[in-house]
C-alpha cells in the first residue's frame, strides 16, 4: 500500500476537473494524508468516480469507469448488472487489487429518496493481504 493525498468525497455526476465537489483536506494546518487500505479505499472510490477516458489528456486513456453511462438509468437488477460489469472492468486495472470477493447490491428501494440511488458493497482483497477490505458505495443514478 501506498501514500496519498487524502481527498474530500465528490459527487458522481460531477467531472474530475469540476473542483467544487472535491479538495484537498487538512489535519493541524497541514495537508492530511491517506495511507494503506484507507488509501486503497480512496483510490477504488476514485476510480469508479472517474469517468473512463476523462484523464486521457494526462496519459490515462484507461483510468476510471463507465458507471456515469447508468447516469439517469431505472435502479432495476438490469441496471445493477451492468454496473457490475463496469465496476468489474475498472477495477481489473488497480495493480494493488488481488482479486474482487465479492459485489453486493442492495435491492433496488422503492422509497422515493433512494429510488435513484443504487447502494453497493466491495469486498476486495488487496494484494500481499489476505484479509479483504470491505467499500460501500451509492452510485446515483
Amino acid at each position: 500500500m501506498t501514500t496519498d493525498l487524502f481527498l474530500t468525497r465528490r459527487s458522481f455526476d460531477l467531472l474530475t476537473s469540476d473542483r467544487a465537489g472535491v479538495d484537498l483536506a487538512t489535519e493541524r494546518g497541514d495537508i492530511k494524508l491517506v495511507k494503506g487500505r484507507a488509501n486503497l479505499a480512496q483510490a477504488v472510490l476514485n476510480r469508479l468516480f472517474t469517468r473512463r477516458g476523462e484523464l486521457a489528456g494526462l496519459g490515462h486513456p484507461d483510468y476510471g469507469s463507465r458507471l456515469y453511462q447508468l447516469i439517469g438509468e431505472p435502479n432495476t437488477r438490469r441496471s445493477q448488472a451492468v454496473a457490475e460489469l463496469y465496476i468489474r472492468e475498472a477495477l481489473a486495472d488497480e495493480p494493488r487489487i488481488r482479486e474482487i470477493v465479492a459485489l453486493i447490491f442492495e435491492p433496488p428501494s422503492l422509497r422515493a429518496d433512494k429510488r435513484n440511488v443504487m447502494e453497493l458493497t466491495i469486498a476486495i482483497l488487496p494484494v500481499d493481504e489476505d484479509e479483504p477490505l470491505t467499500i460501500g458505495a451509492q452510485i446515483p443514478l
